[in-house]
């Protein structure tokens, strides 16, 4: 396979990230196996709910020229957590990025949100 350029996550278009690399199988697989159904469904509508609660905060803090680094962050790690891999990346990388970045990943982010949340709702727990 040929060498690839590295192209930071934020500058690749978020359809250009193929379904299978949405999240982090080995991630999800983990709290499938400790979750109840139950807790699964809570923790997904948990993200849900949070996560575009977060992703709001963090553009509304960009339109207005206030630090965004600690909102990306909280949006990295709920994302990293629940295994949503691709919006996790592209959150790191925004946490250190200029508002103009920021605002330009606004689609981006919205698109992967959702995405992200598409195909964890198709994940059951293993002990259903």
């Amino acid at each position: 396979m040929p060498d690839m350029p590295h192209i930071p996550a934020a500058h690749i278009p978020a359809t250009d990230v193929p379904a299978a690399d949405l999240l982090d199988d080995e991630q999800v697989s983990l709290l499938l196996e400790v979750l109840t159904v139950e807790d699964w469904n809570a923790s997904v509508a948990g993200f849900t709910d949070n996560g575009r609660k977060t992703v709001d905060r963090m553009i509304a803090q960009a339109r207005a020229g206030e630090p965004h680094d600690r909102t990306a962050h909280t949006l990295k790690g709920t994302s990293l957590n629940l295994g949503a891999a691709a919006l996790g990346r592209l959150a790191k990388e925004l946490e250190h990025a200029s508002a103009n970045v920021v605002l330009e990943q606004e689609g981006r982010l919205h698109d992967l949100l959702d995405r992200s949340l598409a195909a964890l709702r198709t994940r059951k727990p293993i002990n259903v």
